[in-house]
């Protein structure tokens, strides 16, 4: 089953049918999922790569062979069956477009978690990539054209990522040849309510910070465009533009005073006036204040050709921690699998930080 395009689809209103295929497809899984007793039986465990408030990523190899995968676990006293089940089929009805992470097949469930296998980035995320520094304009422009086809592909079928951010996104060679979204558990079908955040966060758009629980809005792409403008920001200069894009905040009342100023003024604000016009334009029109207006992850395409003033950023920033399969079946060998893991150390194990990092499925 596929989530129905909206552009063939002429008969019916386009986020129902989104919806309604979507919930058919929970249903139909939600008979085909295996339980085991350990994870072991299924994958030989070797790493683990984060975790997280509702579980872990951890690194692993299919018993029946196979390379090795990034095993996503969600703890079953912290996630919903449901939303387990919605997240695995959103990733399997998009896994063949390559800007995002392929979700493998064969969800399980164990007495204490739901878990499913995504493909391993050996280089981590994005956020990996820019602890001190900018990316290259090359490179920051094969992310931005590769996460455009990507969430323009989310878009075409009536979904909405809801969490483009640097840590979602991950890395699959130091070149940023091949990049993916990851994190689809906040992906849902276009019209869906969404809530303001529960705490302030720099990736979302000002029309939920200015939202009051329970007040919700209707999901729209526009979601993602902003998401899309952030994330350029993020990789040209190794930060967020502000706390929150809401007032007082300083960095975002500057911005929000620039973009409203009629006649706007030809100089932007620092640290807005290191970009190149060509650049500035198509941050202008990701983060434009009116949803309504704001451009389409697709017109980044359109500055692909042009200047985008980061000729600052030079070489690949630091070591990206890239593991080869060598790397990883010596470390097999070692014997520093997880072999000896159980769902009761996980049950202690509940660290702070964040899925996905060092690669894993976030």
């Amino acid at each position: 089953m596929e989530l129905r395009d909206p552009e063939n689809h002429e008969d019916g209103d386009t986020e129902e049918d989104t919806a309604t295929a979507l919930q058919r497809l929970v249903e139909l899984t939600a008979t085909r999922v295996t339980l085991v007793r350990n994870l072991s039986v299924q994958y030989r465990l070797i790493r683990k790569l984060g975790s997280g408030s509702y579980g872990r990523v951890l690194l692993a190899r299919p018993r029946q062979g196979g390379p090795v995968v990034a095993l996503k676990l969600l703890r079953r006293d912290s996630v919903l069956r449901t939303t387990f089940l919605r997240e695995f089929c959103v990733g399997r009805c998009v896994s063949s477009h390559p800007g995002l992470l392929q979700t493998l097949a064969g969800p399980l469930q164990t007495p204490r978690h739901f878990a499913f296998a995504q493909d391993y980035a050996p280089c981590g995320d994005l956020s990996g990539m820019l602890q001190e520094r900018g990316l290259p304009e090359l490179l920051v422009k094969r992310v931005l054209a590769q996460l455009a086809g990507a969430l323009d592909f989310l878009h075409s079928r009536g979904l909405v990522h809801a969490d483009v951010k640097p840590d979602n996104v991950l890395v699959f060679d130091p070149a940023c040849s091949r990049v993916a979204l990851g994190d689809l558990g906040l992906t849902r079908p276009e019209g869906s309510p969404t809530p303001a955040p529960p705490r302030p966060l720099p990736f979302v758009p000002p029309e939920l910070c200015l939202l009051l629980p329970p007040d919700t809005l209707p999901l729209r792409p526009s979601l993602d465009s902003w998401g899309l403008g952030v994330l350029l920001f993020c990789a040209a200069t190794a930060c967020f533009p502000w706390d929150v894009a809401l007032a007082p905040d300083p960095e975002f009342e500057a911005f929000a005073g620039w973009m409203t100023t009629k006649p706007q003024p030809p100089q932007p604000p620092p640290p807005w006036d290191q970009f190149a016009p060509p650049a500035l334009a198509l941050l202008q029109g990701l983060l434009d204040l009116d949803p309504e207006m704001r451009s389409p992850p697709l017109a980044v395409l359109d500055f692909l050709g042009d200047d985008w003033g980061l000729e600052g950023n030079r070489g690949v920033p630091g070591d990206l921690g890239s593991k080869s399969s060598e790397d990883e079946e010596e470390e097999e060998e070692r014997g520093s699998s997880l072999e000896e893991w159980t769902e009761e150390e996980e049950a202690d194990d509940k660290d702070s930080g964040r899925l996905g990092t060092d690669g894993g499925a976030s």
